[in-house]
């Protein structure tokens, strides 16, 4: 734990120390004298999300890779400032989560020593006002940011080297075939012939009275980014949240609220079942979507047996459902929290781009999104233990309710002490979730295979490079239905 807090540290002072040109006013360097005190806190006592990723230099932005993808794109001023206000925004999120992670004396002396008659959290928003109206009217800084807001792969080129991964790849590439012919078998079941090991039981969203927002009224900023007001963003929450229908044979199989167990690795109170949601963004054919995702929890993965790989503690789902420009649902896709078993459910509006059957790891399109009628929901099935999806179809609601959570709650995650700590660690990774496969399919180049990770850092191909959150993924898997004649 020593070594990894002085590491960031490092990593911080680094960041600090790299700001080309910075501001010479008071004011803004008084706001770089917070940034830098709250860094170091930070790396001492707190945690910070390891994405989006702070850029370098340029301490009050961070980025992820869907506002990384407008870089290279030229930008008018107004689109540029608005580039800039989504990158601020970021990293007052992230600064929201570490202040709430710090020691309240930490707090205190911060306060005292930056704070002024204001809170943290107020002087941290204006700050960052005062330094993006800086760097708008500094043309080099305009261009050092397009060259610094880069979001890593997910991905070591050194262990691939290492692992000579033009050969191992070859078993893993089979490996991943047999993975979607099974998978593809599953899902040319009768649904009444699915096994079932346990019990089916299901979850879906609080009962709410839903005002949902006419898409083709809502407004887009600058970016081409449609706005969408709280009240109508947890209307859509709430609208196209799925059921999930799951074989219930354990405790494994039931989702719940992430904890700190007594002997320290994570689980799940699956007397809380809990959804935590959060928003993201996809590019298609010149227009910004919006996309909704839900994500669940499990305790474990449980082991089969000694020789299973794939076992261990915690396992989750997520769920994206991406809204066309008219606020319905154009494709749904699928990943668990470690990155792995990507599915896709696209619409009638969508076809497979020829292009993406010659990757070396196929999208899998598992069936056709299910169509809705009136008061039906998308049940979404699973099997016991290793909580594959064998189904997606169109049902009439039921089962017990779960809640709702933001996904910044996961960075304060109760502990058997009563405190709180993160889910994830500095890497992006859930500790203690480490899988026996990482043994064998590290010269893939990813790290930890099989170990849950944050949001944002979801490489979902061992063979070739591929993230969940590529704002381009999904025109590369597809295309229009009219595009072709």
């Amino acid at each position: 734990m020593l070594v990894t807090r002085f590491a960031t540290l490092c990593a911080v002072l680094l960041f600090t120390a790299c700001v080309l040109a910075p501001p010479t006013n008071s004011e803004a360097a008084r706001c770089l004298d917070l940034y830098n005190a709250l860094d170091q806190a930070v790396a001492r006592y707190g945690v910070t999300p390891s994405a989006p990723v702070r850029v370098q230099g340029f301490p009050y932005l961070r980025v992820d890779r869907f506002l990384a993808s407008y870089r290279d794109q030229p930008l008018e001023p107004a689109a540029r400032k608005a580039w800039l206000g989504w990158l601020a925004g970021r990293d007052l999120a992230a600064r929201q989560v570490e202040l709430e992670s710090l020691p309240k004396p930490v707090l205190v002396d911060l306060a005292a020593r930056h704070g002024g008659q204001g809170a943290l959290s107020t002087n941290l928003a204006a700050c960052s006002q005062i330094l993006q109206a800086h760097d708008l009217a500094t043309p080099a800084r305009l261009e050092l940011l397009s060259a610094r807001a880069v979001t890593p792969a997910d991905y070591h080129t050194l262990n691939q080297v290492l692992g000579l991964y033009p050969l191992t790849a070859l078993p893993v590439s089979y490996g991943a075939y047999r993975w979607r012919e099974e998978t593809r078998q599953v899902f040319t079941l009768p649904l009444e012939a699915v096994p079932v090991a346990g019990r089916l039981q299901r979850w879906q969203p609080p009962a709410e009275a839903l005002t949902l927002p006419r898409f083709t009224s809502l407004s887009q900023d600058e970016l081409g980014v449609p706005l969408v007001e709280p009240a109508q963003l947890a209307a859509l929450f709430a609208a196209h949240a799925p059921v999930w229908e799951i074989d219930v044979a354990g405790d494994f199989d039931r989702p719940g609220t992430p904890r700190w167990g007594g002997d320290g690795l994570p689980t799940v109170d699956p007397d809380n079942p809990v959804v935590y949601r959060y928003t993201s963004y996809s590019r298609w054919q010149g227009r910004i979507l919006l996309q909704l995702n839900y994500v669940i929890w499990f305790a474990e993965r449980p082991r089969t047996g000694p020789l299973d790989i794939l076992g261990g503690a915690l396992d989750g789902l997520i769920w994206r459902v991406t809204l066309d420009e008219r606020g319905e649902p154009l494709v749904y896709d699928s990943i668990h929290t470690c990155g792995c078993y990507h599915l896709l459910f696209p619409t009638s509006a969508l076809r497979l781009r020829p292009a993406a059957l010659q990757w070396p790891e196929p999208p899998l399109l598992a069936q056709a999104a299910p169509r809705l009628a009136n008061s039906e929901r998308v049940i979404v099935r699973m099997n016991s233990g290793s909580h594959y999806l064998q189904r997606a179809y169109a049902d009439a609601p039921w089962g017990s309710s779960y809640a709702w959570r933001d996904y910044q709650a996961l960075y304060a995650v109760s502990t058997a002490a009563g405190t709180t700590r993160s889910l994830f660690g500095p890497d992006g990774l859930v500790p203690g979730t480490e899988r026996g496969e990482r043994w064998l399919l590290w010269p893939m180049g990813i790290a930890s295979p099989g170990a849950m990770r944050e949001r944002g850092r979801h490489a979902t191909a061992f063979v070739g490079r591929r993230h969940f959150d590529d704002a381009e993924l999904l025109e590369q898997v597809f295309e229009p239905v009219e595009a072709r004649p």
